[in-house]
């Protein structure tokens, strides 16, 4: 499951990317011997589902740093053609006219200016020659001033690049130390889960189709059947495919597979489902386990029962609504 606008506040150290600014609600110390299974069960949705936000954060800056970094490699080709141009004019320059001399530009001498006046012919001739080597100079020393500031420009853009590169490195480094704590914390929930699942209360999971109510829509009963082809595919991060699923990235792909498009991220998923009471829930109705902005999403089959992708080590399968986290309800159908 993915997450848009929140970073959950376990993390040690805030992110310095400007674009993550709000939190979430501090989960219970992994640790803590008074966790419930089923406070370690939403834990591990909430750890999810901030991992699932950070891995998205994570390969958005590396596209960003393989862009940066392509961009240095083009603005190095341009410099160092800019590079080449400018000695080559400089050379042909003093090939030219080496009698001129540089002093904060390219100036034509008084010699060489009586030179042109005594071997012409005739004033009108002398007068071209003085205006044809004052030309000269001044277009040869545009030229070179002008490529001098290409590549000073060059060098400005290049030193740019470089700083916002590393900026995002510096970035990128942070977040991956974020998803590595995140992960630690998740691992040790999910051990606490696997030692004590025995204890937990309710149904712990059914993963082969039910029986559903007679009395359900066809429109419901195709997408939950489509739902339950995929019982006991592997949960996965940010996966919406049959390859793995997170829970969002399921329901987005059975509903859009009967040409029915809803968003992917389960905070998306309930802004975009029509709030509904338990007392008005029927099979197709998505459920959720907060009130707004969700971390885990499911779909009702009826008879108490949801379907869902539940969390990191866990399968595809239908859960008892009535003594889960789920306690909020949208409804995407007519």
């Amino acid at each position: 499951m993915k997450k848009n606008n929140r970073i959950g506040a376990i993390v040690a150290s805030a992110l310095l990317i400007t674009s993550i600014c709000n939190s979430v609600p501090a989960l219970a110390d992994p640790n803590d011997s008074n966790l419930t299974l089923e406070q370690a069960i939403q834990n591990i949705q909430e750890y999810d589902n901030e991992i699932e936000y950070n891995m998205g954060k994570l390969n958005q800056l590396k596209g960003q740093i393989l862009e940066k970094e392509n961009d240095i490699k083009d603005n190095q080709v341009k410099l160092d053609l800019t590079q080449t141009q400018f000695t080559e004019r400089e050379n042909q320059l003093s090939e030219r006219l080496k009698g001129i001399q540089f002093n904060g530009g390219f100036e034509a001498t008084p010699l060489q200016y009586l030179d042109a006046l005594f071997s012409s012919g005739d004033i009108l001739d002398a007068l071209k020659r003085v205006s044809l080597i004052s030309q000269i100079c001044t277009s040869d020393k545009d030229l070179i001033l002008e490529t001098k500031k290409s590549e000073d420009n060059l060098l400005n853009i290049k030193n740019t690049i470089e700083k916002e590169n590393q900026e995002l490195q510096t970035d990128k480094d942070d977040v991956e130390k974020q998803i590595k704590d995140l992960e630690d914390k998740k691992d040790t929930l999910l051990k606490y889960v696997q030692d004590n699942n025995a204890l937990l209360t309710g149904d712990i999971g059914i993963t082969i189709p039910v029986t559903l109510p007679s009395d359900i829509t066809d429109q419901a009963k195709g997408i939950i059947e489509e739902a339950e082809k995929y019982l006991k595919v592997p949960y996965l991060w940010g996966g919406e495919s049959p390859e793995g699923f997170d829970c969002s990235g399921l329901m987005q792909y059975v509903f859009n597979s009967k040409g029915i498009n809803i968003p992917r991220t389960s905070q998306e998923q309930q802004s975009f489902a029509k709030p509904i009471t338990i007392a008005e829930i029927k099979p197709g109705d998505l459920v959720f386990n907060k009130v707004s902005d969700s971390t885990h999403v499911g779909m009702y089959i009826g008879y108490d029962m949801y379907i869902q992708a539940p969390h990191t080590g866990d399968v595809v399968k239908i859960s008892k609504l009535s003594t889960s986290n789920m306690k909020y309800f949208g409804r995407v159908l007519n």
